[in-house]
């Protein structure tokens, strides 16, 4: 028996007349009545005069579940209202379809229930899966952090101070970190890769890969003896390559979990690390292992990558030694860093003159089309960081637009105003090599008009965040990306935390750029939604 009677909502966003889609529908038969807009009040008590009907229920057109959020079944959850998203419908004759295809499908048979999964996989641990994976083991569940490098702590815990309060970043972060891991809710997964993912909300069953690092994650103590005696030194990735360190070292001083790592890439075999081991805590012969996991959600914090400045040859990164990026300068000014803090260039010089230009990549038709956001608070903050080291020194910012738009950005943006940071609007056509080798940078000065050439002792490039583009293992449907590759969230305004996949949530800079204290915000907010999720379906209330 098909269903002949359609609730209409008269939404002032349709694409269509509703009176029109009344009208056709009537011409085939169907009993259809124009409602007031449904979220109204004269709406709602329309559809509560409906509900409490003993008749089959109407079949109600007006918005999907990702607008109305299944407002309109809790009214009456033993009515089962249907609901056919018409909002979405481009025209009168795709309504017209829609509604006559739900009119005439049978009701669907009852799904058997699944049984519903407490733990709780979160990818990515920056500070954002950091905070998510907190809240949801805070709340009870379980939870599984996996994280590719051999720490936690992602980019964040590579920067010297935080905007716009200038916190040291590691301060802050740190006792995170070590909550993470103390945790007896969070099992910590580091050093390790997703291989397949499959299932649904409710029910993934996730394969993932442990690399080797050759130490005995028990025995290691982090003393670093290991470290001392290795005789083959590489370039620190850490540290962008701006430090050299060997071949077996703990990644950085206040890594979580605290522990050495052979990159047996480079590793030359020579057992010296094995001998002055007292905790016997190394062992060369060790194989990736395997986990399989069963988890009720999925939390993707996997972040995004700094823009290569490479591509953009013009201002000559790669080849004039004293350009640099702007996660390289906090690498630089870091008392943990490669100068201890030294406000020097990568040759060892002192820095007397430092510029700073933003938007490289980002807002560039070429490159990036999108703005990336955190750049132009973070290289004031870095303007005020150098001026803290070097207070002569002289500090220029060449600027598209000057975006600070966060709480306390833009009294940050007005302390270095006072400070002496000179700004001018233009971004530099080109960087070339002056002939001492001192970056030159030439631009146009787009207020005061006239062209110009500043020497400068280091000129800082504000990259910015583009999309990671590696893709993560699900054997059937993936969560969509955008066009840019970034993570497309189910609805942008309702719904910014969900993936287009049931039971995958999203946080921080993997569907878009994203600042440090927003980025903790869609921790927080990933894990509620996690657990409403997880509590709705094991029909808990």
């Amino acid at each position: 028996m098909t269903r002949r009677k359609v609730l209409i909502c008269a939404c002032p966003d349709l694409a269509m007349d509703g009176r029109e889609l009344a009208a056709r529908l009537k011409q085939a038969g169907v009993q259809a009545d124009l409602a007031p807009p449904l979220c109204t009040p004269d709406g709602l008590a329309r559809l509560r005069k409906i509900t409490a009907a003993k008749a089959r229920p109407w079949l109600v057109a007006a918005c999907g579940p990702e607008i109305h959020a299944g407002f309109f079944q809790a009214l009456a959850p033993e009515a089962r209202l249907p609901v056919v998203d018409v909002r979405s419908c481009a025209d009168l004759e795709s309504a017209v379809g829609a509604l006559t295809l739900a009119l005439e499908t049978r009701e669907p048979p009852e799904i058997p229930a699944v049984p519903v999964c407490r733990e709780v996989l979160v990818v990515g641990g920056g500070v954002g899966g950091c905070q998510a994976a907190l809240d949801l083991a805070n709340a009870g569940f379980k939870v599984y952090l996996a994280e590719s490098s051999l720490s936690i702590g992602g980019t964040m815990a590579q920067l010297d101070k935080t905007f716009p309060t200038l916190d040291c970043s590691i301060c802050i972060l740190g006792p995170k970190l070590v909550e993470v891991a103390a945790h007896p809710n969070i099992e910590l997964l580091s050093y390790a890769s997703l291989s397949r993912i499959a299932g649904q909300a409710g029910s993934f069953e996730v394969e993932v890969t442990i690399k080797p690092r050759y130490v005995n994650m028990s025995k290691c103590v982090g003393c670093a003896t290991c470290t001392t005696v290795c005789p083959v030194i590489v370039p620190s990735r850490w540290n962008l390559g701006l430090k050299p360190r060997k071949c077996i070292r703990i990644i950085f001083a206040q890594a979580v979990p605290l522990r050495a790592t052979i990159e047996k890439d480079y590793c030359i075999d020579c057992q010296m690390c094995v001998q002055a081991c007292e905790h016997q805590a190394i062992n060369l012969l060790y194989r990736p292992s395997q986990r399989r996991l069963t988890v009720g959600a999925i939390v993707l914090a996997t972040g995004a990558r700094p823009f290569d400045p490479t591509i953009k040859s013009e201002y000559g990164y790669g080849c004039i030694p004293g350009v640099v990026t702007n996660l390289e300068f906090e690498r630089i000014v870091c008392p943990t860093g490669p100068t201890l803090g030294s406000l020097i260039t990568p040759g060892g010089q002192p820095v007397r003159r430092l510029a700073f230009i933003q938007c490289v990549g980002s807002r560039d038709r070429r490159f990036l089309p999108y703005c990336s956001g955190y750049c132009c608070t973070a290289s004031i903050k870095e303007a005020m960081l150098a001026l803290e080291h070097e207070p002569e020194c002289e500090v220029t910012i060449f600027y598209n637009d000057i975006r600070t738009s966060g709480k306390g950005f833009e009294e940050l943006y007005l302390r270095a105003q006072a400070a002496g940071v000179r700004f001018i609007k233009g971004l530099p056509g080109r960087i070339q090599a002056g002939d001492d080798g001192r970056p030159v940078i030439c631009f146009e000065d787009q207020e005061r008009g006239g062209r110009g050439e500043l020497a400068v002792d280091m000129a800082v490039l504000a990259v910015g965040l583009e999309a990671s583009g590696e893709p993560l293992p699900f054997v059937d449907l993936a969560p969509a990306r955008d066009g840019l590759g970034f993570y497309q969230a189910r609805h942008p305004i309702l719904h910014p935390l969900e993936s287009t996949l049931p039971g995958v949530f999203l946080a921080g800079t993997c569907q878009g750029p994203r600042d440090i204290s927003e980025t903790v915000c869609q921790g927080s907010g990933a894990a509620a939604r996690v657990i409403r999720l997880l509590t709705d379906l094991a029909g808990e209330s």
